[in-house]
């Protein structure tokens, strides 16, 4: 009796073994595999974390660069406002249109080339090219083209190009109605200069006005001793169109001159006379500003004769006036057979 006693003791024992190792292996199991999922997701998420970022680099550059497509709706925004306000009708690239200037369309014709050598600004052959991103490395890059108008848009047509110049932002046009060479220049419409600018940029910049230019014209006139008006002051170039030259000006020795203001129905004359003339009309002068290369510069506008008749602009810059030349942006006085006064 004593012997099975034993015995079903041992057998109890040896079942109850068994059960307790059973009962730990699937808690064991269980968190083997809590384990590996937790390093299942943690690298899903890593991967995913890495896709991610990957995605934001991607966007960070595209959007790092010069120019870009949100710049370019910004610029269909910007145009379809303006034009509005204009009154006039643009066809643009930012609309994924055609312009045609006068069988030049674009972009195709900046993307073949078939422009290189015809394109003039100033007195300086320039190549335009097409760039999507505004780092192609050229000098002048076009990321977008107008052209269009007012009622005769058709016959004499405008067209834009919104460039960067050595990665700055300016906004040159043409009228060219005939020939194969397009001759080019800034607009003088600040609204497109500025408001381009500050799509390239993100800040608009100031425009400035003649009005603040010619502040201290009175006062300088009027001043005993007299003085030259700041805005006068310096060094001028001008292309002179008798000697085929650029010559230049001073303005340094204020007793040598006489200087009066004469009123005309467009603008104040800041007029100069020599210390001891007493008579003829003298120099008339007026400075201005005007946008040159994305920028606006002061330009003298110089006259003489009774009629403060237009003879020449005037720059600060000697290869500005070199590369402008005889150039008359439109607001000049009237010719020497006409009167402006």
């Amino acid at each position: 009796m004593k012997k099975i006693g034993w015995r079903l003791l041992i057998v109890i024992l040896l079942l109850s073994g068994c059960s307790a190792n059973q009962a730990n292996r699937p808690h064991h199991r269980r968190s083997s595999e809590a384990t590996s999922s937790s390093v299942k997701k943690a690298s899903t998420a890593q991967a995913t974390s890495k896709e991610s970022t990957s995605v934001s680099d991607d966007t960070s550059k595209a959007n790092a660069t010069v120019w870009n497509q949100t710049k370019t709706r910004q610029l269909a925004r910007f145009m379809a406002n303006w034009q509005s306000q204009m009154k006039q009708s643009y066809q643009g690239t930012y609309n994924d249109e055609k312009p045609d200037h006068l069988g030049n369309v674009f972009s195709k014709a900046l993307k073949d080339g078939g422009l290189n050598g015809h394109v003039k600004w100033g007195e300086q052959t320039v190549n335009l090219t097409w760039s999507t991103n505004g780092e192609n490395g050229n000098a002048f890059q076009v990321v977008a083209v107008a052209t269009g108008g007012g009622k005769q848009r058709k016959s004499f047509p405008t067209t834009y190009f919104f460039c960067l110049h050595n990665q700055q932002p300016v906004v040159l046009m043409t009228q060219t109605t005939n020939g194969n060479d397009l001759d080019i220049q800034d607009t003088q419409n600040s609204a497109l200069q500025a408001g381009f600018a500050k799509i390239v940029t993100g800040v608009k910049p100031q425009v400035l006005t003649n009005a603040a230019l010619n502040a201290d014209l009175t006062s300088a006139v009027k001043a005993s001793p007299q003085r030259w008006p700041s805005a006068y002051q310096g060094t001028w170039y001008a292309y002179d169109g008798y000697e085929k030259k650029i010559t230049s000006f001073s303005t340094d020795t204020i007793s040598d001159f006489k200087l009066t203001r004469v009123k005309t129905k467009k603008r104040t004359w800041l007029n100069v006379r020599g210390g001891h003339q007493s008579a003829g009309a003298g120099t008339f002068e007026y400075v201005r500003y005007h946008y040159y290369d994305g920028r606006q510069i002061p330009v003298m506008m110089r006259a003489s004769g009774a009629g403060a008749w237009f003879d020449e602009n005037a720059y600060q810059s000697e290869s500005i006036a070199k590369q402008m030349k005889d150039f008359e942006f439109g607001d000049e006085s009237k010719k020497r057979d006409e009167e402006d006064i």
